[in-house]
């Protein structure tokens, strides 16, 4: 059987190459790559739980699948027998009728050795209960009920679509998009389209379980998530090209292929329609009119949007800064009032300079003011937001060299952005790159990036908004430091033209966002 490679955070892939429980009969000592969580006995109808991310990797002709643990970050690589039989463990199987299961698929294991295989996946908290109500949480818990509305608020299927004015995208078709996100999913009806347009992709066209693992846990679930081949999606082809829509046009790719880089968020007056700078092709679109529009403009209002396009809510109250909040309605003015100011020559320093005056002041005009005409950037201020950054992107980029193919983009970008953060660890680097004048087209991606985030609602989150202004700060830094580093290694690629766009995919599609609370608790 191959070896499974246990990874926790902090770790340098240092267990790469540690023991995997062996199905040849015995029962394998307690592996020590493996972090106890969970001192109770494993489920006798065992299954992955479902906060439990399973994604298969093809990395040159070696096959294996990946499980993210997304409470504790630790990663478990396994090989495709000892997959099989964790897909079988569905739980409505004992671990004897598991064994006979992945039998019939051609992965035989004794029982005792299975047993004790699933005992190591339940001491690192990786099974879900019996009882699937047992395992709560927000990652298996029903779609919340939608929220009422207020007296005299008006049905939201009739709010208008504002759609992000004077953009439309030119698509490269260099498959950027669809190189660097860790998970690609597919509806049933669409996976099955996927597998009869293109059934020879991991002889996928059979068996949907070659070419798919489960959004999350095991089956059954709702979605899939289509294999990755050296990090790319499966059915991207060699010249970046997506087979499917070569073969059935743009209908064939899965919805969030259709839609993306479209981001649609409910303010409560309209539902506003930006787009995510997450993609080389976005910025090379600014300034150049006659791509395609973000939206059909058939579509007026919400009620006409396809009912499965997730539509995100602004929440009645936002955190404007620790301890501070705003009404809805506020953060919407607010939005409209700083999307309309006269952004300075560094958006940087001007989002640093507006946290500290919406901290001081609140939403008030004159914090505008402050993002208008801002203080410089203060290295000093900066640095234990790069230092987070660093850590936890070297932390990534140790752990993706354990089994990350080396053509990975997302292997490469990680490490470009530890590269970055470190030389940025040194004063006088910082200093010169801070006092070095913002080239004009820089700054013209830049005053790009804040107006689409601040159209889409993009900097109200899970952080505070003084503390997110200040993480889109150190984002502009590390992307104005990238051509240094990527320089040779990523000429001709074209996710590599546009370095925001690759700071900002890298940070939401690979957890690196959650950088920004631990600087702030540093801090």
């Amino acid at each position: 059987m191959a070896a499974a490679v246990a990874l926790r955070p902090g770790s340098a892939a240092a267990t790469a190459g540690a023991a995997a429980p062996r199905f040849d009969g015995a029962l394998p000592p307690a592996s020590d790559s493996v972090a106890r969580v969970s001192p109770s006995m494993p489920p006798a109808r065992p299954r992955l739980a479902a906060h439990v991310l399973a994604r298969r990797h093809v990395v040159g002709e070696e096959e294996r699948v990946i499980l993210h643990d997304v409470r504790t970050g630790q990663l478990l690589q396994l090989g495709p027998r000892e997959w099989v039989l964790l897909s079988a463990a569905d739980g409505t199987r004992d671990v004897e009728g598991i064994v006979i299961a992945a039998a019939r698929e051609g992965a035989h294991a004794r029982v005792p050795a299975a047993q004790a295989f699933f005992a190591e996946l339940h001491a690192a908290g990786l099974l879900g209960a019996d009882d699937a109500g047992e395992d709560a949480g927000p990652w298996n818990a029903a779609a919340p009920a939608a929220p009422a509305l207020d007296p005299g608020e008006r049905d939201p299927r009739a709010r208008p679509l504002e759609v992000l004015p004077d953009f439309s995208l030119h698509c490269d078709g260099g498959g950027s998009c669809c190189r660097i996100y860790a998970s690609i999913l597919f509806d049933p009806e669409e996976a099955a389209r996927a597998r009869a347009l293109r059934p020879d992709v991991l002889s996928g066209g059979a068996r949907h379980e070659r070419a798919f693992t489960p959004e999350r846990g095991t089956w059954p679930c709702a979605a899939s998530v289509v294999a990755m081949r050296d990090g790319r999606c499966a059915y991207l082809e060699g010249e970046g090209r997506c087979s499917l829509h070569a073969r059935g046009g743009p209908e064939a790719k899965p919805l969030g292929c259709r839609t993306f880089p479209t981001s649609f968020i409910d303010d409560g007056e309209s539902v506003r329609v930006s787009v995510a700078v997450e993609c080389a092709c976005v910025l090379a679109s600014v300034g150049r009119p006659g791509g395609a529009p973000l939206l059909d403009p058939r579509l007026v209002t919400r009620g006409d949007l396809d009912e499965r396009i997730d539509v995100a809510r602004l929440p009645d109250r936002a955190q404007v800064a620790p301890g501070a909040t705003a009404s809805r309605a506020e953060v919407v003015a607010w939005s409209r009032r700083l999307a309309a100011a006269a952004p300075p020559p560094d958006v940087a320093a001007g989002l640093f300079s507006l946290a500290a005056a919406i901290e001081a002041e609140g939403l008030a005009d004159g914090a505008i003011a402050r993002f208008e005409r801002p203080d410089p950037l203060d290295p000093a201020a900066l640095a234990p937001w790069l230092a987070a950054l660093h850590g936890r992107a070297a932390r990534r980029a140790r752990e993706d060299a354990a089994w990350r193919s080396e053509r990975d983009l997302a292997r490469r970008a990680m490490r470009w952005i530890a590269d970055a953060t470190l030389a940025l660890a040194e004063p006088d680097l910082l200093g010169a790159l801070l006092l070095s004048p913002v080239r004009a087209r820089v700054g013209d991606r830049e005053r790009f990036y804040l107006r689409a985030a601040l159209h889409g609602h993009r900097l109200l989150g899970a952080l505070p908004l003084s503390l997110a202004l200040r993480d889109r700060a150190v984002r502009l830094v590390v992307a104005r430091a990238l051509p240094a580093v990527i320089e040779g290694e990523g000429a001709g690629d074209p996710a590599c033209a546009e370095p925001i766009a690759l700071v900002e995919a890298m940070l939401r599609g690979h957890g690196l966002d959650a950088y920004a609370a631990e600087a702030a608790m540093a801090g």
